[in-house]
């Protein structure tokens, strides 16, 4: 079953720093800040991503963060600014509107604050 995922990072060697970005991109990640990247993944895939990253980095001093994220504390979320939601990943179910589905975070309303200047 796949869940969201928030990949965080802090990287100080700019080469490794790319590479995991690179690695992050390639399980269908999608970056939402310098160091960040969100998307879902099966425990599975998030294992083996953080294997990948590891192999990476080896003995590099950096900080590395896979953070599942359950639906219900999702669809809690605060954004801060703006989301492009256009560029984050949709799951296979989304994009067969056929069928019931369960709904990527950024797709519910969220219950909360949009915080923005205006």
């Amino acid at each position: 079953m796949e869940t969201t995922v928030l990949v965080f990072f802090d990287i100080s060697n700019d080469k490794l720093r790319n590479k995991v970005g690179e690695i992050c991109k390639d399980f269908g990640l999608v970056r939402i800040q310098y160091s960040g990247f969100m998307g879902r993944l099966t425990k599975n895939k998030r294992e083996e991503l953080c294997y990948k990253i590891m192999d990476i980095l080896k003995d590099e001093k950096a900080m590395v963060l896979v953070q599942p994220v359950c639906e219900k504390c999702s669809e809690s979320a605060f954004i801060v600014g703006e989301l492009k939601t256009n560029e984050l990943p949709i799951t296979e179910e989304e994009k067969n509107p056929d069928k019931n589905s369960i709904k990527n975070i950024w797709d519910y309303p969220f219950n909360g604050i949009y915080f923005t200047e205006e």
